[in-house]
């Protein structure tokens, strides 16, 4: 039973490798984080942003992270200092592909906060839920608090891009000088990750202990027995989270706005992407699901190559195509990628050719 849920767990999170391929491949392409999108693009670009943004922004961490809780959960039975030790062995590969190729990566901290995690798997299941809930409450006072004072302010709280980060990514990324990209990648790693710590305990460690407790509650079983319930969790949850995203595109980028869609209205669609995922993972065709379903068995294979095959075509060293295509050139360049990663995650899988995943297991069972 244990392994039937982890394969349709498997299956969304072989999925949601490309909607955090999409948010990797934006931050590929152009200096989006040290942008405000809505003075950088124009006419359809812009256009074009917001169509990706309000699918993909603020939702990718959580529906990751709840993802990996759920998957950390049919674990329960090995030992912890196991389960930990492979999370490490997975942080070290993760780190190595953040340093070499993409600086703004967002898996350390859904790694590190899955080590704080593994130590709640053996504890009772009302205690889990319990601590999603006083972190939940952390997260709407402090950053409902933070969004709602800057929305009181002026109409005039846009963040303008600033030239001289976008002159220096593009200077450093678009160049054939690979060793600055090295410490650039760092840099950006430290200031854009790891400078947010502390918030990593309020946008990503409640959605893996949520994840948890969705898994302990047989969150499969109710899916399978009451499909036209969680249909309605799952429309509803997408909705709303699309609903508020909206307020972002209304006000045209404003600091709150975009606060209150991040970290409101991404993890509302991203826990109805999870239940959404679930729900097809169950009725899809048996080779449908068995391809999605190999690509999140060699999850990390695949997202650690899809890193490595964006540098080379976005970096100097490689294409040099940073700041040079456009939002549906770089969404049409990440499906392609991930399609060839998906086929190739189902080949090694048939014939169970060792990678990644193998060597960062520490006995802690099938």
């Amino acid at each position: 039973m244990k392994t039937d849920n982890r394969q349709h767990i498997y299956f969304v999170i072989g999925a949601a490798i490309l909607l955090i391929g999409l948010y990797n491949g934006l931050r590929y392409a152009m200096p989006i984080d040290v942008v405000n999108p809505y003075e950088y693009f124009h006419g359809s670009e812009r256009t074009n942003f917001q169509l990706v943004n309000i699918f993909i922004g603020g939702a990718v961490v959580p529906l990751i992270s709840i993802a990996a809780g759920a998957l950390l959960m049919t674990f329960r039975e090995s030992r912890p200092v196991n389960v930990i030790l492979t999370l490490i062995v997975m942080l070290f590969f993760i780190m190595v592909s953040t340093v070499f190729f993409f600086g703004f990566d967002v898996l350390p901290g859904i790694i590190i906060m899955l080590l704080a995690a593994a130590l709640f798997m053996k504890l009772d299941n009302k205690i889990i839920l319990a601590s999603f809930g006083f972190l939940f409450a952390l997260h709407l006072v402090f950053n409902g608090f933070i969004f709602l004072w800057g929305g009181s302010g002026p109409p005039g709280d846009i963040i303008y891009s600033s030239i001289q980060q976008v002159n220096r990514f593009s200077s450093v990324f678009g160049g054939s000088d690979y060793f600055a990209i090295i410490g650039l990648n760092l840099e950006v790693f430290m200031t854009y990750q790891l400078g947010s710590g502390f918030r990593w305990t309020l946008t990503i460690l409640p959605w893996i202990f949520l994840g948890m407790v969705l898994q302990q509650s047989d969150i499969r079983g109710l899916t399978r027995t009451h499909t036209g319930m969680m249909i309605a969790v799952a429309a509803a949850l997408t909705i709303g989270g699309l609903m508020i995203k909206m307020i972002e595109i209304l006000s045209v980028g404003s600091f709150a706005a975009t606060g209150l869609a991040t970290y409101f209205g991404g993890p509302l669609l991203g826990a109805g992407y999870f239940m959404g995922l679930l729900l097809i993972s169950m009725h899809v065709p048996e080779k449908v699901r068995a391809v999605l379903t190999a690509a999140g068995t060699k999850g990390l294979t695949v997202y650690v190559a899809f890193n490595f095959v964006m540098m080379l075509l976005f970096y100097g060293p490689g294409l040099g195509l940073f700041g040079e295509v456009s939002i549906m050139t770089t969404v049409f360049t990440v499906i392609v990628v991930y399609a060839a990663l998906i086929v190739t995650a189902a080949v090694l899988e048939r014939y169970d050719i060792k990678t990644l995943e193998q060597l960062s297991v520490v006995n802690i069972g099938k």
